[in-house]
């Protein structure tokens, strides 16, 4: 007969150390909201998002804004404590304003019993000081996710090594970035090599959305082949990047994002948003966005989704899945979306691989 392990405590430096893990880039000059279930061991959702102050010091009006909504999420989800973390590097850590800005938190998350516990980070490097500048005056939650007799100050951990991070890398083969900027790097723009002899137009116009879809996924299985992968010529970047215009193409399409194909995609979604523009290149970027989005890579899929409206500020799915990132609605919920684009995919009469058998992401 085997006993059920008690999970490991969790403490400030563990939990502040696992933060970029959990995001995938070390965040810098941010307000981070960690929302937490029945488990206090586990975090429910991470939140991040741009840290900029008024005039005065507090936390600037559209910032609140977003607290509110995130507060909405957050009840809606049924979360029973948050956790707040401002990274900053421009004042001290002890600074007032942190604690102000704990206190304005504190009032957006009322409904779920306020903010449990807020932290101050200047930097996330191994052996950077943190500070605690906040504790709920009358905590209502009966299992709080961090024990309020726990230390005030401490030192971080190395953010490349942590548990999380190392978990991580095994899950998805990726390590946790420097900065976000690493992230703008991986979709810099090439040359779509697509010559005014390649009409957009001509090159699909003979082709129904079912023989296109079954272009597209004979590429992605293409690219997991162990081998090397195959070289995408002018031709072909032009078919596939027009492809993606077609709205059942791209709906049947997303499901690979969910199936054992999902890096195979990701290297097919990355490289046409690459070499395409306007439009073709804001769905190729999409489609990426919303494979990160459904596997809990926020990092990755919100660089995704601005390259996507910087390609065409209208395409609307870029659009609607960005407002529900920032906004905090969880993968597991984006993830609704994947028996309908099955049923499309077989409207068409496409076979599609079925979802991998990979834990939820939450």
């Amino acid at each position: 007969m085997s006993t059920s392990q008690r999970p490991r405590p969790l403490t400030p430096s563990s939990l502040l150390t696992a933060l970029p893990g959990l995001l995938g880039f070390i965040p810098e000059r941010s307000l981070i909201v960690l929302a937490f279930g029945s488990d206090p061991h586990t975090v429910q959702t991470t939140m991040r998002h741009d840290l900029v102050f008024d005039d005065t010091g507090d936390l600037a009006g559209p910032l609140v804004t977003v607290l509110d909504g995130l507060a909405e999420i957050c009840a809606r989800e049924k979360a029973l404590a948050v956790v707040v973390v401002i990274v900053d590097d421009r004042h001290p850590v002890g600074a007032e304003r942190y604690r102000r800005v704990c206190v304005t938190a504190d009032r957006c998350f009322a409904g779920i019993g306020g903010v449990a516990t807020g932290f101050v980070v200047g930097q996330f490097a191994e052996n950077a000081p943190w500070q605690r500048v906040w504790d709920a005056p009358e905590p209502t939650w009966s299992t709080p996710p961090l024990a309020r007799t726990g230390s005030l100050r401490g030192r971080l951990g190395d953010p490349h090594s942590s548990p999380t991070a190392v978990q991580r890398a095994v899950e998805t083969g990726r390590r946790v970035l420097g900065r976000r900027s690493e992230m703008e790097e991986m979709l810099r723009p090439l040359p779509h090599c697509v010559g005014p002899h390649h009409q957009f137009g001509e090159v699909v116009d003979g082709f129904d959305d079912a023989t296109l879809l079954r272009d597209l996924v004979s590429q992605v299985i293409a690219y997991a082949s162990p081998a090397h992968p195959p070289q995408l010529d002018c031709a072909a970047v032009t078919r596939l990047g027009a492809a993606l215009l077609r709205l059942q193409v791209r709906d049947a399409a997303l499901v690979l994002s969910v199936t054992d194909f999902r890096h195979a995609a990701e290297t097919l979604w990355r490289e046409l948003a690459r070499r395409l523009t306007g439009s073709r290149r804001a769905s190729a970027a999409t489609m990426l966005g919303y494979l990160h989005y459904v596997n809990g890579e926020g990092g990755y899929a919100g660089v995704a989704f601005d390259h996507a409206l910087a390609a065409d500020p209208h395409w609307s799915l870029a659009g609607l899945l960005d407002t529900a990132l920032r906004g905090g609605i969880p993968p597991t919920t984006i993830r609704e979306m994947i028996p309908m684009c099955y049923d499309v995919a077989e409207s068409l009469g496409v076979p599609m691989p079925g979802p991998s058998l990979d834990r939820e992401v939450s």
